[in-house]
């Protein structure tokens, strides 16, 4: 069974022509119920989330929003100049075939020992 407490509430009339017209959409039977019902959605009876958020929360969120729209400006023009151009990125057709060194493999050979020589030197 659950027990009630009686809570006495004056409202502006403007928040209380709101709260009959969410009665009436409700179907509920007194505005009581449809104050118990508003106030059991505000704060989740019966659940460990909370679905509200102070104004200073807010705030904070909206501050943390624009700080994250600006560094994603900043990234992307950041990204913009470090992205190579065209002309970078297209291989010349004249472009010089790479040489190498000598073939002769007999000159090669000697040069390991040659060094290792030197060094027990």
């Amino acid at each position: 069974m659950v027990n009630y407490k009686k809570v006495s509430v004056y409202l502006p009339d403007e928040l209380y022509q709101t709260l009959i017209t969410y009665q009436k959409q409700q179907q509920l039977e007194a505005a009581s119920d449809s104050v118990v019902e508003i106030l059991s959605q505000f704060f989740q009876k019966d659940n460990e989330f909370k679905r509200y958020a102070t104004v200073e929360k807010l705030e904070a969120l909206e501050n943390k929003v624009t700080h994250l729209g600006q560094q994603v400006t900043q990234l992307s023009q950041i990204l913009a100049s470090w992205a190579p151009s065209e002309a970078s990125r297209t291989i010349s057709v004249n472009s010089v075939e790479p040489t190498f060194g000598s073939t002769d493999f007999e000159d090669a050979e000697d040069e390991p020992d040659e060094i290792l020589h030197n060094f027990l030197e």
